[in-house]
């Protein structure tokens, strides 16, 4: 007696990989389910109460990478009695939406600062915070001396030429940007 059925096909390794991640996620968030609502039905119990709702697990999609680079970042050297100083770079948004920077973090300085540079009608320029910088789309933003740029103020030691410090871009939408300046002479 032969069988008409068409003989199985062979499931590709990666596609049985991608389900057995999947099914691997699913049993992770269903365990930590069932490990609140056990340890809330034993503190109910405990407690002369019954939980009559399930606890939920809050799953959250993964945040997309920032489409932004930085070359050539550098902080201006000061002298020990300044207590801010400037940082300059360019950066370069690779995406399909403008990136709006935020803030600017150290962990050598008391905080950070946005800066726009503006000139008066009658000649003068003049530097102001801002809230916000914008790396239009597809293109890039030059922070420099002559322009818009950063501040860290409250510089917390003293910097050497030649060091290269990390600092943190953060966007209006929560993400940020790793990037390491380079300590150079005024």
């Amino acid at each position: 007696m032969s069988s008409s059925l068409p003989s199985p096909q062979p499931v590709r390794q990666p596609v049985a990989l991608a389900l057995s991640l999947a099914a691997a996620s699913v049993a992770f968030v269903l365990s930590v389910a069932l490990a609140q609502n056990t340890a809330a039905a034993q503190q109910g119990h405990a407690a002369g109460h019954a939980i009559t709702e399930p606890l939920a697990v809050p799953i959250t999609a993964p945040v997309a990478a920032l489409p932004l680079t930085s070359q050539n970042a550098t902080i201006v050297a000061v002298p020990p009695s300044i207590s801010e100083t400037s940082v300059f770079m360019t950066l370069r948004n690779t995406g399909r939406t403008p990136i709006v920077l935020s803030g600017v973090t150290s962990a050598v300085a008391a905080h950070g600062m946005l800066m726009v540079t503006r000139r008066d009608a009658q000649g003068r320029t003049g530097m102001s915070e801002t809230r916000a910088l914008t790396v239009p789309a597809g293109r890039s933003l030059t922070l420099s001396e002559t322009g818009d740029h950063l501040m860290l103020m409250g510089l917390k030691r003293p910097l050497k030429v030649g060091e290269r410090l990390p600092l943190t871009l953060r966007t209006s939408d929560g993400r940020s940007l790793k990037v390491v300046a380079l300590v150079r002479k005024p």
